[in-house]
Parts: structure tokens; sequence; C-alpha cells
């Protein structure tokens, strides 16, 4: 999650720079996914059914499963910016509660792509490991955040902790989600923001080079 949107939307938040090409690539790969499923559809297909040759589309991503994945390192990026306007006087705990609702925010007529888009990244295999290197990335930018918030090391246990939780939170709130008939992106933010609420441990935010 991430999250985008986590893990790895096409759909783009308000303010989301345009990736035309990237979008519409990953858009015709969604739709052969649902019709065929992830694991029956080729990267041949996939570039036949955008009008370009293997070799464009490798361009622009380096596999089947960065495709599904989409544009998730720009998103990393819009989220770093996000956080980086939060103004100093916000609760840590509040900004990282609406860091994942921004970031997990998308038009609400992409909400059926959204989900599917969720399913395959939750339910594939190949995705899965895939996302062993995105969601690295993403914990690295809350970490971040926090330890610059805290004057702490990115490496040391609350910035560490709290990245490895928001991700928990985000993937547990997706999970319950996609498997919710007609839940709608109120109803993800619902569960986002009541999963944040293992953070209420204000405390634990303290400035502090010891652990609390």
């Amino acid at each position: 999650m991430g999250m985008p949107e986590l893990p790895g939307t096409g759909t783009r938040p308000p303010g989301r720079r345009p990736s035309t090409t990237r979008a519409s690539i990953v858009d015709v790969a969604l739709d052969l996914f649902a019709r065929q499923g992830y694991d029956a559809t080729s990267v041949d297909q996939i570039a036949e059914a955008a009008h370009i040759s293997r070799r464009t589309l490798f361009r622009y991503f380096p596999g089947k499963a960065a495709i599904a994945w989409g544009e998730f390192d720009e998103q990393i990026d819009l989220m770093l910016e996000y956080l980086a306007d939060v103004p100093e006087q916000t609760p840590l705990r509040d900004a990282l509660a609406d860091a994942l609702i921004a970031f997990n925010t998308f038009p609400r007529e992409q909400t059926e792509a959204h989900r599917l888009r969720m399913r395959l990244l939750l339910g594939v295999d190949e995705l899965q490991a895939h996302s062993t290197l995105v969601y690295a990335d993403w914990r690295r930018a809350v970490a971040g955040f926090v330890a610059a918030r805290l004057g702490q090391a990115v490496d040391d246990l609350v910035p560490a902790a709290t990245a490895h939780a928001a991700l928990g939170i985000g993937l547990s709130a997706y999970r319950l989600w996609v498997a919710e008939p007609g839940a709608d992106q109120d109803r993800l933010h619902e569960l986002l923001r009541h999963g944040t609420q293992i953070l209420a441990r204000e405390d634990a935010f303290e400035p502090s080079g010891r652990p609390r």
C-alpha cells in the first residue's frame, strides 16, 4: 500500500502529473487481466492490444508485473511531496493518517478498476513477489518522514516500525475492502482511518534517541 493510491493503481489523485502512454498500457493490461486472468495474459498480448510493439512496451515497463503495479514510483514521489508540506504542528499520527488517505484517493468512476488492481496485487503470487521491492521504497519514504520529525535515523526503531505498521494498515484495509461487495472509496478511507488508531500512543513519537 500502497498507500495507493496503494500499491500501484493506474488512477490519479488530484494534482497527479499525467503519463498518458504508460497509463494507457496499464488500462489495456488490466482489461486483459480481468477477462483472461493474469497468468494467461502475455506481454505480447498486452502490446498488441495497446497497439504498440513489444520493444516499445519494454521501454515503459520492465515486465508484466511492473505493468500491474503501474506508476507506483511516481506515486511515492508525490507522497513525499505531500508529507513535505505537512505543517510542523500537525501531530505525527494525524500526518500519517492523512497521508494514507491522500495516497489512496482515486477518481470515483475508477473504483471498480482500482478494486480489480488490488485483487490482483493481493492475490497473484508473481505480483506479491514483486511487492518486496515496491513496498521497501514505500516504507523508506514513510520512515524518512518520521525520522526527520523525531530527529532520528531512518533505521532507528520508531521510524522503521512505524513505516512497517503503516504499510500493514494499508494492506489490511485493502484486503477487507476488496472482499466487501460494493465498497466505495469512502469505505476504504474509513478502514484506513480506523486502522491508524493502532498508532494512538502519541508519546511513542516523542523526539528521543531511545525506544519507547
